[in-house]
């Protein structure tokens, strides 16, 4: 009997971990009984919550190659110069590629079947598209005089160019890397522009990865005609920078691991080169601190690729202005530099090869040491502390975070409208508003296979006007009609027995469909009992189980999440595809 859930629309707001370890002493309940009855007396409780560092650490050899096999033991830990004791210790490295090849599925067939990880960490590729459009006007005028109001700019194709190449190549560079990238390695995609995108949710599948990436348009929206106009655009490039950074690293925290946050842009020496900064904007240290404490604690560090490759030289700029422009770029890259060192990352730079810099991001951030410890003194009071980490053994080189700041990350609100995920409702045991969120990993608990189509089946009477719940902004918008056909392995179907001798299961299909800024404008849930016979059941141990799903999506680039539950284990399954819905 197919038994139609409630399909309220799935939204909601991602829940901001505060990574912290928290101790309960509990005294036990006194009872006490008497003639006349039973007293209980209510348990109290104290609750003590305690601060924790995680630092992760990359080490390598003289040559730069990784060193595994340390312990514990080989790593000395002072904050503010003084000893502490390590809580935990855990070793992480890239595994070997699966050798498992990926199966070959039909045309408009996709599956959340993914590779064994091949390392703790996750990847995330930022297509920075805000801080490369202002190649348009930072270029251009390398000696422009933002005081000077009356100074107006001059640009002209060349300029435009610059953006545009440098944006065109970050986009080939990233398809080229997810093609050939070790199988199991875990990416997400998201662009930046005046607001922050989620292209793709972390996944193993290059198909996939490849399409987010191809989605994200062009932006050289940088133009500045004067000093003043320049002075802006700075200070909101620089505003959307924090926000966006303050966005990732709250949303990603309940990720479990490092995350490795590889950043196609140009640099920002504005943000943290008191030189570079005009007198028109402020000291932005107080808000980088803060940032800092957020990607600390979220285990994020930085990995800046310049996107522009090897920096071209302007064909108008004179001979005797291309120091200047060299010292441009020295300094961008500087800025790199400090954002990567600072956060225990690296910065690459200077090669057009971007996707072997790609692959040498990932493969850092990948062979890493996880070190914890509770540091001293009070909580979060956003006091600067400084971490120095030594291992007793020649020629070993530690990359690490080595200041922090004790920002609690519950009181940092990210800026509204910069959605990496929204989450959906809870809909039972298990929190699918959360498997169902945008910005999460795939989950592969339950396996299956799903041909997403327009669907061919004809109306029947009983079918609604429209099939799900449509964001009420679109309605009388013209839909598509699309098709879900699932294949699932009968094997994983988890059953309970009935005192009637039958096997009760039950499945959940959820869908939501979220547009380029991370709203939901439509989703479907379907619950689906299953009672069948012990032998009904044997059979389906050896079969696929099909089901049929419809769902009606407004026209537009839509990013498609799709989740089946299985009720009685609790196993999750999900998959996000990207879709284009063309226009009627």
């Amino acid at each position: 009997m197919l038994v139609v859930a409630s399909t309220r629309p799935l939204n909601g707001s991602t829940r901001h971990k505060v990574l912290q370890a928290q101790l309960a002493l509990v005294f036990l309940a006194l009872f006490v009984h008497g003639s006349i009855g039973q007293s209980d007396s209510a348990a109290p409780t104290l609750k003590v919550f305690s601060r924790e560092t995680i630092v992760d650490v990359t080490v390598t050899d003289s040559h730069g190659n990784p060193v595994h096999g340390l312990t514990r033991n080989d790593f000395n830990v002072k904050e503010d110069g003084k000893p502490q004791p390590i809580r935990s210790f855990e070793e992480f490295g890239a595994a070997p590629p699966a050798t498992t090849a990926r199966p070959t599925l039909p045309p408009h067939v996709y599956t959340n079947l993914q590779p064994p990880p091949t390392t703790g960490a996750v990847n995330i590729l930022l297509l920075d598209f805000v801080n490369t459009a202002a190649l348009v006007s930072t270029t251009c005028c390398i000696s422009y005089d933002v005081k000077d109001s009356t100074t107006a700019a001059t640009v002209g194709p060349e300029d435009y160019a610059l953006a545009t190449r440098a944006q065109h190549l970050v986009k080939q560079e990233a398809m080229k890397y997810v093609a050939a990238m070790p199988p199991g390695t875990r990416v997400a995609v998201l662009g930046m522009t005046s607001r922050l995108h989620t292209l793709q949710g972390f996944t193993s599948d290059p198909s996939l990865l490849r399409a987010a990436i191809d989605t994200m348009q062009y932006d050289a929206e940088g133009h500045a005609d004067t000093g003043p106009q320049l002075c802006t655009e700075l200070s909101t490039r620089i505003r959307s920078t924090f926000e966006v950074l303050n966005q990732i690293a709250a949303d990603t925290s309940s990720i479990k691991g490092k995350k490795n946050l590889i950043w196609f842009s140009v640099g920002v020496p504005a943000l943290n080169n008191p030189s570079a900064r005009p007198p028109c904007l402020p000291d932005y240290r107080t808000d980088q601190f803060k940032t800092y404490g957020l990607l600390a604690a979220a285990q994020i560090a930085l990995y800046p690729v310049d996107a522009r490759g090897v920096p071209p030289i302007p064909s108008y700029i004179p001979p005797r202005a291309v120091p200047e422009f060299l010292e441009k770029v020295g300094t961008e890259q500087l800025s790199m530099e400090t954002w990567a060192e600072d956060t225990g990352g690296a910065a690459f730079y200077n090669s057009n090869d971007v996707a072997g810099e790609i692959a040498k991001a990932v493969d850092k951030g990948s062979n890493y040491y996880s070190i914890s410890y509770v540091p001293p003194g009070p909580g979060y009071n956003d006091a600067h502390h400084s971490i120095r980490l030594t291992v007793d053994k020649p020629g070993i080189k530690l990359v690490y975070r080595q200041t922090y700041d004790a920002v609690d990350p519950a009181t940092i609100k990210p800026a509204p409208g910069l959605i990496l995920a929204r989450n959906t409702e809870p809909t039972g045991p298990v929190d699918m508003r959360k498997e169902m969120g945008r910005s999460m990993p795939t989950s592969t608990a339950l396996l299956f296979d799903v041909q997403v189509e327009p669907s061919t089946e004809p109306a029947r009477p009983a079918d609604p006007q429209v099939i799900g719940v449509l964001d009420t902004k679109l309605k009388g918008k013209p839909l598509t009609r699309y098709g879900f056909q699932y294949a699932l392995p009968g094997r994983q179907i988890a059953f309970t027995s009935t005192p009637d001798g039958k096997r009760h299961g039950s499945l959940e299909f959820d869908l939501a469909a979220y547009d380029s800024d991370g709203n939901v404008v439509t989703s479907f849930r379907q619950a689906l009992d299953l009672n069948l016979t012990a032998d009904q059941t044997a059979q389906l141990a050896h079969s696929p189980f099909r089901y049929f799903q419809q769902l009606d999506l407004p026209p537009g680039a839509l990013f498609l999440r799709i989740g089946v539950l299985d009720r009685t284990s609790n196993k999750v399954g999900t998959l996000e595809i990207p879709l284009t819905i063309p226009k009627h």
